[in-house]
């Protein structure tokens, strides 16, 4: 359900919300257009990073698919038709990552869309412990997947560099840290203190 249509289902169930609990009519009309102002504002920055994050993996696809049809001419040119399958095996953790990405800005964006039966504590407590739990897993994917795809990255766009395998995994690792840490401080400055907000209203709710 989109963001309008949301805002106009919690203020067709106001009332009713109004003789459950002990509430003005006014303070329950702030903390509903509240608490839909900071949906509204969480949709929007994830709409933004979902069209960005899905436009560039597309292009990075579209990359990969230039760079496996120069391997080719490459490896028959040189005869080294053995690097092959190496350079389709990182193409394919690199494609693994886009989709892995692409899935996540969806459902990002999905989250802050959900109700639950008309209900709106049940509907706002929907919302922030789903999120959580989508962050939460999110870091557990990338922890993993960085890393692997760092390795493929730089064996696939840097073939000239040829470090020792300690510095090439020493890499991989700072990549995987920074990534993590950055996007971490980025949810927390951007997602976590309007998440705040919405727990501090349902506490109101719920009081």
């Amino acid at each position: 359900m989109e963001l309008d249509d949301f805002k106009a289902h919690w203020n067709n169930i106001q009332d009713k919300e109004f003789q459950q609990q002990k509430f003005s009519s006014e303070k329950l009309e702030q903390i509903i257009m509240n608490t839909t102002d900071t949906l509204n504002q969480l949709h929007t920055k994830s709409l933004f990073w979902k069209t960005l994050g899905t436009t560039t993996c597309k292009m990075l696809i579209g990359i990969l698919a230039v760079a496996f049809l120069m391997t080719i001419v490459d490896a028959i040119h040189l005869h080294k038709l053995a690097n092959i399958p190496m350079a389709l095996a990182y193409m394919l953790i690199i494609l693994l990552y886009c989709i892995v990405t692409i899935w996540a800005y969806n459902r990002q964006e999905q989250i802050f869309t959900i109700y639950n039966n008309g209900d709106v504590k049940a509907s706002l407590k929907l919302t922030i412990t789903t999120f959580k739990k989508f962050y939460l897993l999110l870091n557990i994917i990338y922890l993993f997947l960085y890393p692997v795809y760092s390795y493929a990255v730089i064996k696939l766009f840097i073939p000239y560099w040829h470090p020792s395998p300690q510095i090439l995994y020493i890499t991989c690792a700072i990549v995987t840290v920074v990534c993590l840490a950055g996007g971490h401080w980025y949810y927390k400055a951007k997602f976590f203190k309007k998440l705040k907000s919405l727990e501090g209203n349902l506490k109101e709710l719920e009081s």
